[in-house]
């Protein structure tokens, strides 16, 4: 995830709701962010679309967001 993602994100909603909302632990949802651990393609996907729902916002963030550069095939 990228720096400006990251640090709107952390702004604008409670993580611990979000990683509720996708049922991963608020520590597992802070190793992703901080892009030390890769998550499926399905829970990058249900954090994308979780965390738009929670910003009020349709596409600012997308699945390979959450997925660390250096972890992509």
């Amino acid at each position: 995830m990228t720096v400006n993602k990251r640090n709107y994100l952390k702004r604008s909603l409670k993580l611990n709701l979000l990683a509720a909302r996708c049922e991963i632990s608020p520590m597992t949802l802070s190793r992703i962010i901080n892009n030390h651990i890769k998550p499926s393609d399905e829970l990058a996907q249900r954090l994308a679309d979780t965390a738009n729902q929670l910003c009020f916002s349709e596409d600012y963030f997308q699945a390979l967001d959450f997925i660390p550069n250096h972890l992509r095939k």
